[in-house]
């Protein structure tokens, strides 16, 4: 295959992703019911026509932000960083802290865009309620996996168990960043980072050692 033959194959990967990249941004700072086709077509060199050959309807494109967009990043942030300790409640911890140090403060009043979507489309539509399920789960449960290798390595008490601490570690990480998009005030982070790592370490019974930054 000529190369000018894959880059035509992949130029409507390309094409999806780009609408779904600007989508995800007007929707994350006005929220699905306030974003317009118009307004996502307007940030990309496409047509209307050209969106709606990849998306027949507003809905079907926020339903492939559920499936692609936030599960991605659910796994960039907060998964598979964890992968790089060895004590894998130390990197719960460490990957906490650094999402708080990384995160500009203009990000504050827009905060989690899963729980965002959650608020705003999981009353009204049965698909995104599922979809955006999905995503939370996919969370908690490669947490539950992490946490139940802490403990089989003898990091966590032997009677902890794994999925309870994921769903209470998932509830915080998400949950600072709705607090924060209300309350205006960085020091919520650093305050609910302090009672999850002190709750980790009350569970642990080795000290956290970890593997690699």
């Amino acid at each position: 295959m000529t190369k000018l033959a894959q880059r035509k194959l992949r130029d409507p990967e390309r094409t999806r992703a780009s609408i779904l990249g600007a989508a995800f941004d007007e929707i994350y700072h006005r929220g699905f019911h306030d974003t317009s086709v118009n307004e996502i077509v307007g940030k990309t060199t496409l047509t209307k026509g050209a969106f709606f050959h990849y998306f027949s309807t507003k809905n079907d494109l926020g339903y492939a932000i559920a499936d692609e967009v936030l599960k991605e990043m659910v796994l960039e942030r907060w998964i598979r960083p964890l992968a790089a300790y060895k004590n894998p409640v130390q990197g719960i911890i460490s990957r906490f802290r650094k999402i708080i140090e990384s995160t500009p403060d203009e990000h504050m009043a827009l905060g989690c865009p899963l729980n965002n979507l959650t608020q705003e489309m999981s009353s009204v539509d049965p698909v995104f309620r599922e979809k955006l399920r999905a995503v939370m789960q996919l969370w908690i449960s490669e947490t539950e996996k992490y946490l139940k290798k802490a403990r089989d390595q003898g990091y966590l008490n032997p009677d902890v168990n794994p999925r309870q601490v994921a769903e209470f570690v998932v509830m915080v990480e998400e949950g600072a960043f709705a607090m924060v998009k209300n309350l205006r005030d960085k020091k919520v982070y650093w305050s609910l980072y302090e009672s999850l790592k002190r709750y980790l370490e009350s569970i642990s019974q080795k000290p956290t050692e970890q593997l690699s930054a």
